[in-house]
């Protein structure tokens, strides 16, 4: 796609900046989605583990 006006052709270029880092920050969450349901399962093992040593 080719424009003639340089306010067009900025526009287009911040909007995909803006994509890219809306991107990076879609995989930050989903690392950070990772990493809470990570303890959550070691949590969950850890407990369960001393209540069957205890049984």
């Amino acid at each position: 796609m080719k424009t003639t006006n340089v306010n067009t052709q900025n526009e287009i270029q911040n909007e995909n900046e803006i994509a890219t880092a809306h991107e990076t920050s879609k995989v930050g969450t989903w690392i950070s989605v990772g990493v809470v349901a990570a303890v959550i399962l070691l949590t969950y093992f850890v407990l369960f583990g001393l209540y069957m040593d205890r049984v």
